[in-house]
């Protein structure tokens, strides 16, 4: 079986109904900035780069030719156009007149915080890694690190000197039809890192709910999978509060997120970027863990990302 790992760029030798994208969002002061480089291989095959950029006030979507796109096979280093994002971190040159959109600069990435890896579970996905027909696969890079440097968007200068990244990033032939995805590393009143994703997985001729969490407390990380045997007891709204509680074993983990819908970003469907999904950057989260009923912790994330696209499973919420 082939490894399908989230370290390498999988789009060199495709033809056609494919796709590959990296997350990379910056936090400060409250704020959330965004970057999704990425590659669309449609069914003739025609590859289409891009740039997608959210921020609190607004999203996106700039468009390159094949020719501007290059990605390093063997690590994270992705250049469009003028623009690098890699493991070191980003360079940007983005002079978009129809956009009205102009950022140029430079940040610097601290050391990587990766999640826990094993033969069993290579990636986040487990031993969903070795499989080569998944619909989509799922990466994270780093659940947080530290930034330096400044970006000039338009006519204001932001220094990310005091800030917090984190990475993750997809790819395949389409995004699920229904999911949940949420991401948060800034906690009070406890230092934690966070990240949820919630779908429907075609496998083999039929459907299954699939899930994936990891909560990572001053370094000790817990996770929550349908390969560990984690399962959803419930999800729940009031008003635009979205209640979830997830159970595996004698663990429970209770995730309440302001399900407030966000700005447009384009998804993937068969290779081709041609659905629109909403993602709120900068919303609010509170996560409760409990173990054989002892409390291990319950915190609030703050700058927390946020996407619900239908209704997963049998669930209606």
């Amino acid at each position: 079986m082939t490894l399908t790992t989230d370290i390498y760029y999988h789009g060199e030798e495709k033809k056609h109904s494919f796709f590959e994208g990296w997350y990379l969002k910056h936090q400060v002061d409250q704020h959330a900035y965004a970057f999704i480089p990425g590659i669309s291989i449609e069914k003739d095959g025609s590859k289409h780069p891009f740039i997608q950029i959210i921020h609190d006030e607004s999203s996106h979507v700039i468009h390159f030719s094949e020719d501007e796109f290059f990605a390093e096979k063997d690590r994270f280093y992705v250049r469009i156009g003028n623009n690098v994002f890699g493991e070191e971190g980003i360079s940007l040159d983005i002079q978009d007149e129809k956009e009205n959109l102009f950022i140029s600069g430079q940040l610097t990435y601290g050391p990587f915080s990766p999640i826990q890896r094993s033969k069993f579970s290579p990636s986040i996905m487990g031993p969903f890694s070795y499989l080569s027909f998944m619909e989509c696969y799922h990466g994270i890079l780093s659940m947080s690190h530290s930034l330096q440097g400044s970006l000039q968007w338009n006519d204001q200068r932001i220094d990310f000197s005091r800030g917090t990244g984190y990475i993750e990033k997809d790819w395949g032939t389409s995004f699920p039809k229904a999911y949940i995805w949420s991401q948060s590393n800034e906690f009070q009143p406890k230092d934690a890192q966070f990240f949820f994703s919630l779908a429907d997985i075609p496998f083999i001729g039929f459907e299954f709910l699939g899930l994936i969490c990891v909560l990572v407390i001053d370094g000790k990380e817990y996770r929550i999978a349908t390969y560990y045997g984690g399962k959803v007891d419930s999800i729940t709204r009031d008003n635009e509060q979205l209640s979830i509680i997830l159970k595996q074993k004698n663990r429970v983990l209770k995730i309440m997120v302001d399900s407030k819908f966000g700005h447009d970003l384009m998804a993937p469907s068969q290779g081709e970027m041609n659905r629109i999904i909403r993602e709120n950057a900068n919303t609010t989260i509170n996560i409760e863990l409990t173990e054989q009923g002892k409390q291990l912790f319950k915190g609030e994330g703050r700058m927390a990302g946020f996407e619900e696209v239908g209704q997963v499973g049998s669930f209606k919420y």
